[in-house]
């Protein structure tokens, strides 16, 4: 029941760290992550010493996270730098094991010399996707992503290897170097093969699958994936090494395709990549929350193992530096043997660039996720029964330095390497949307102009109202304009909701439970206009707590109103939707005519409130006999409603059972299911005029290649979704 409570408080921990990143965008995730299981740590202590046992924990995390890896890998750019990769990934591992282990020995003798080896071989692997959560704010060149990680990939496995070695050491007390190099090459090159052949005979099985019609989307995925698993427990069992066999096969097992593939291709890759990156991400979040929940065990002596705590901490700091210290001289010895092959120039003419680029390289190799996954599969007992020596301090030390390397790379990466934001292309790209959706919003209008009564005219009104608030969120995102625009907009909310409360003043003979539902209706009739972010509320308030009351429950509770009573009730509140428009629609045309500085502001926005006034005029004439372009018969079809300041009984809410006025038919349920109906067909069909738009402002020289690239991969985006349904 533990281990349950421990899946289910992981998963929330990450799904919290998540909602926090989004918040706090300095903090790396990784960070976040740890800084939550901390606090669980603290807040629940005894779910922070809930033991996985290794083998299992090795399985479920390090080896999906391997294979994903290496299928996505370059194997190209890997085998170009193949000395390079492999320098870093067994070289340079074997050096930092020694040079750390010694280290580790040294200062605190408690830990047996094995078991620091242990230590220092989980020490090994690098985390490159800790050092992605800081994409947004730091550059490396293609050479540096490429060692990166080809390392990451290679070293895992040369990393647990050293680790398997030491602790088969530690536990047996007995250790000899023609044997471990004996058992080495076994464990190293037996695992390749088990992986090659492993890797061969399911991806032959896939495709004898495939061609026959056997294999859909699902299935595919779920091959995929049970794929890690299966590899490690074959090889684990033909005792040869199963992170080399998963890394092996997934190499082997790449799919490589054209720019130009088959639909049922593009399904498969595009599901099996989003289903893969929510795994890997729930895998990484998991462990960092795990990280963070062993480091609190420093607050009780006793887990230390009778080791004074600022020993602990200067083993801890100790350690980080000498593994941070040993990779920058190696990779600077690398570099200045390096040649460009673009330049023809070795870095040792160029030795204060190739320092700093060895700089940047070293601290973008933090340890991370599969560290604490390694650190973790420590046996709890010894060969004779006994506890193995210092685990749990072991298991605090190297959290301490994973912690570290990540808190290097959150703090010194933006300073030595920052992303270079070209604020202009950004700028451009955001101009060009905006371009875009105002050609395909004219482009909409003037299809509902020509065909105003057609069956698609309530979808397309939706669909209208729909790009027009794409359009807003993207003119509010300019810097230039968005506070003006913003300000302004709550400017026009306190004059809507100011008219809605002088017409609630003159509607008080009407009872509040007959009030609610034409209220509960106008909040529904604003969000399709496109108001957002609290503004559908205006006007749909009562000043009464008993009419909040009742409003809330005429939101939960539809009522059972006939199909007249629910055209009245529409009618009615489309009508008090329109004066709520009218109210803005005068007071931007005087901001307008009194304030110069902001006339383009409120000529904006007047655009947006007469296009939701042409909406609502829409609907109410839709379907009816008259013309619906004269004023002179919208003052006629609501004669009772008085602007302007004009006294009289302002009756824009009254009884259900009022006829409609005269004239007007009820159509009001034939456009909800013409609007449903249709909906899916006018969607599609805006989506293709966006695409035209684009490739017609590109062919006129609107857009730039780049541009049009990216505006159009978006509304592939959309049309993925809509028609993923």
């Amino acid at each position: 029941m533990e281990l349950l409570e421990l899946i289910l408080l992981l998963l929330i921990c990450v799904v919290v760290s998540s909602a926090l990143d989004q918040m706090i965008s300095r903090v790396s995730l990784p960070l976040i992550q740890i800084a939550v299981g901390f606090t669980i740590a603290l807040v629940i202590p005894h779910l922070a010493n809930v033991y996985i046992d290794s083998e299992v924990f090795m399985m479920l995390f390090i080896a999906p996270l391997l294979f994903r890896e290496a299928k996505e890998s370059d194997r190209v750019q890997l085998w170009k730098n193949k000395t390079s990769v492999l320098s870093m990934a067994i070289a340079l591992v074997i050096a930092s094991v020694l040079i750390a282990g010694f280290a580790l020995h040294w200062i605190i003798p408690s830990i047996p010399l094995a078991a620091a080896f242990a230590c220092a071989a989980a020490l090994g692997p690098t985390d490159a996707a800790a050092v992605s959560a800081l994409g947004s704010t730091i550059s490396l060149n293609k050479r540096q992503s490429t060692l990166l990680s080809g390392e990451a990939l290679i070293n895992d496995a040369s990393g647990v290897v050293s680790f398997e070695f030491a602790i088969a050491a530690a536990v047996t007390g007995a250790f000899s170097l023609t044997e471990a190099i004996g058992s080495f090459a076994v464990l190293f090159f037996g695992g390749i093969a088990v992986g090659l052949v492993l890797g061969f005979v399911l991806k032959r099985g896939m495709l004898f699958l495939r061609r026959r019609g056997y294999v859909n989307t699902t299935m595919h995925v779920i091959y995929e994936v049970l794929s890690p698993f299966l590899l490690f427990l074959v090889a684990e069992e033909l005792h040869v090494s199963g992170i080399l066999a998963v890394v092996a096969a997934g190499l082997l097992m790449q799919e490589h395709h054209g720019n130009i593939v088959p639909a049922e291709t593009a399904q498969r890759e595009m599901v099996s990549n989003s289903f893969w990156e929510v795994i890997i991400f729930l895998i990484n979040g998991v462990i960092f929350v795990m990280l963070g929940m062993q480091l609190p065990k420093v607050l009780h002596p006793e887990m230390m193992g009778g080791i004074r705590i600022p020993i602990v901490f200067a083993a801890m700091f100790a350690v980080t530096a000498l593994i941070i210290i040993v990779r920058w001289f190696w990779l600077i010895g690398m570099g200045l043997r390096y040649k460009d092959p673009d330049t023809g120039v070795r870095g040792i003419k160029e030795p204060g660039r190739t320092v700093k680029e060895a700089l940047v390289t070293t601290i973008a190799g933090p340890k991370g996720a599969v560290t604490l996954s390694i650190i973790m599969t420590i046996p709890l007992t010894m060969r004779d029964g006994s506890g193995f020596p210092q685990r749990d301090l072991i298991i605090f030390l190297t959290s301490g330095v994973i912690l570290l390397t990540l808190l290097v790379a959150d703090i010194l990466l933006p300073v030595l390497s920052p992303k270079i934001v070209d604020e202009s292309k950004e700028r451009k790209l955001k101009l060009a949307r905006i371009r875009v959706l105002e050609g395909v919003i004219s482009e909409i209008r003037q299809t509902l102009d020509e065909y105003a009564e057609s069956d698609y005219a309530p979808a397309a009104r939706l669909a209208l109202m729909r790009y027009r608030r794409r359009l807003m969120h993207e003119r509010l995102s300019m810097d230039a304009c968005a506070e003006m625009v913003e300000e302004m907009a709550q400017e026009i909310t306190k004059v809507q909701q100011a008219r809605a409360d002088e017409i609630q003043k003159k509607s008080y003979d009407i009872p509040v439970a007959e009030r609610a539902p034409f209220y509960a209706l106008l909040r529904e009739i604003r969000a399709s206009l496109g108001y957002f972010g609290g503004m559908e509320d205006t006007g749909a308030k009562f000043e009464s707590r008993k009419g909040r009351i009742f409003l809330k429950f005429a939101r939960l509770k539809k009522r059972d109103y006939s199909d007249d009573q629910v055209a009245r009730t529409y009618y009615d509140t489309c009508l008090f939707a329109i004066e709520l428009e009218h109210a803005a629609i005068d007071y931007l045309k005087k901001v307008k005519e009194e304030e110069p500085a902001r006339a383009e502001v409120a000529d904006i926005l007047l655009e947006e409130h007469e296009a939701s006034l042409q909406s609502l005029w829409g609907r109410i004439h839709y379907g009816q006999e008259y013309s619906a372009d004269a004023e002179a018969k919208e003052r006629e079809l609501c004669g009772f409603l008085y602007r302007d300041g004009a006294e009289g009984p302002m009756r824009l809410i009254g009884d259900v059972n009022t006829p409609l006025p005269e004239g007007i038919r009820n159509v009001t349920g034939e456009q909800f299911v013409k609007a449903l109906q249709y909906a899916d067909e006018v969607d599609a069909t805006v989506l293709e005029m966006e695409l035209n738009q684009i490739r017609r402002m590109r062919f006129d020289g609107e857009l730039t290649e780049t541009e049009a690239r990216a505006l159009r991969e978006e509304v592939y985006l959309m049309q993925t979704s809509f028609f993923g349904h």
